[in-house]
């Protein structure tokens, strides 16, 4: 299944609706790019406010002090996620699978982390700008039929992350999987086979919508 496309016209992220048997219960996946164009992340946050609860990537504002300030020094005209996205302000209950779910006060040792990686992760993004949004191994079609997707949900679980978020998507599901509610899932593009695999194959949700956004347009 594609999620990240690279063209000649630019670059762009496959927003996919998932439902459920029936259930008013729906997962709204967003494959994200971290360094993007400002309207792309405006088009997220408009619909990320349609959700119930959000499912969110990384750690609160508090804990990203660094990387904030850091990130807002850009030569490429692009944006990064940490200044562009807030969460936090749409006023809608946040689940943080990072932070082992909801977050509480930052502690020395995450703000520690966040200013010794702040300025590698930006030199990085300068140094390899189109590393950061050409996500060349996710523009393929894996295919959705039997045991294939099942061993490529399994195979993308590369690290705890992984299992920490499809967890958190398992309590969703089992504590609320009977009410009409929308999850918003917007987690970095490299994660997106794992979810919807295990939505796919685990818990029986099927694909019932789908649209572009644009993430960056060719220059």
């Amino acid at each position: 299944m594609q999620f990240i496309e690279t063209s000649v016209i630019g670059v762009r992220s496959a927003v996919l609706t998932f439902g459920w048997r029936g259930s008013g219960m729906r997962f709204l996946l967003v494959p994200m790019v971290h360094v993007a164009e400002r309207a792309f992340y405006e088009q997220v946050s408009e619909l990320l406010r349609g959700c119930d609860l959000i499912v969110a990537e990384g750690e609160p504002k508090t804990f990203l002090s660094m990387h904030r300030k850091v990130a807002r020094i850009r030569v490429d005209g692009l944006v990064h996620q940490t200044t562009a996205l807030d969460l936090e302000s749409l006023g809608i209950p946040l689940l943080w699978p990072d932070l082992g779910g909801e977050a509480g006060p930052a502690r020395w040792f995450d703000v520690v982390v966040d200013a010794l990686t702040a300025v590698p992760d930006w030199l990085m993004t300068i140094r390899f700008p189109r590393r950061a949004i050409d996500i060349t191994d996710l523009t393929g079609h894996d295919g959705w039929a039997g045991g294939r997707l099942k061993n490529s949900w399994r195979e993308a679980m590369l690290h705890d992350r992984d299992r920490q978020l499809l967890d958190h998507i398992a309590q969703v599901h089992r504590e609320r999987g009977d009410e009409h509610v929308m999850v918003g899932v917007p987690w970095g593009a490299h994660h997106m086979t794992a979810v919807a695999g295990y939505l796919f194959s685990e818990l029986g949700y099927r694909v019932v919508g789908a649209t572009w956004l644009t993430v960056r347009t060719a220059r």
